[in-house]
């Protein structure tokens, strides 16, 4: 009698219990998949930063860098990124790197010569998924945007 008592009593335990680990594993999981697709995004953009630079120090004109550098953005969508190229040469006066300077074409090829620096920056706006959780990792915290971003130097062959 005395079992079927204290039995009586944990009736409901479990359901209480699920209710308070519920609402932690939901917020769990779509932070898992948030954080799975901001990785995703950095390392597209990586990839995509080295695939313009690897192109540029061969002598690549502008227009194809960009194209590289946005073809290699495949699962993103390549009209939302910003692909900027830069290079900077050796001051042998001073004895350190000179600025970065915006790298434009010289004919068939750009006009970084041998021995300089090429650097191809990639930005892509992630949007989130559930900005209401995860609205603090947004730039500004508002919009839902997180922007990723990567640099790529190489030196000019």
């Amino acid at each position: 009698m005395i079992i079927d008592r204290l039995r009586i009593g944990n009736r409901g335990a479990a359901t209480v219990e699920m209710a308070i680990v519920a609402p932690l594993l939901i917020f769990l999981l779509f932070a898992i998949v948030e954080f799975g697709l901001i990785v995703r995004d950095v390392i597209q953009v990586h990839e995509a930063a080295r695939e313009g630079a690897r192109v540029a120090v061969v002598g690549a004109t502008t227009t194809t860098i960009k194209s590289r550098a946005t073809s290699a953005l495949s699962p993103l969508d390549p009209t939302k990124a910003t692909v900027i190229f830069e290079y900077r040469r050796w001051d042998f006066s001073t004895g350190s790197w000179g600025s970065w300077t915006p790298l434009q074409d010289a004919g068939p090829v750009n006009e970084a010569l041998a021995g300089d620096q090429i650097r191809v920056r990639v930005r892509y706006p992630h949007q989130l998924i559930v900005t209401g959780l995860f609205g603090a990792w947004a730039d500004g915290g508002a919009g839902g945007i997180k922007t990723v971003q990567a640099a790529t130097v190489m030196r000019r062959e």
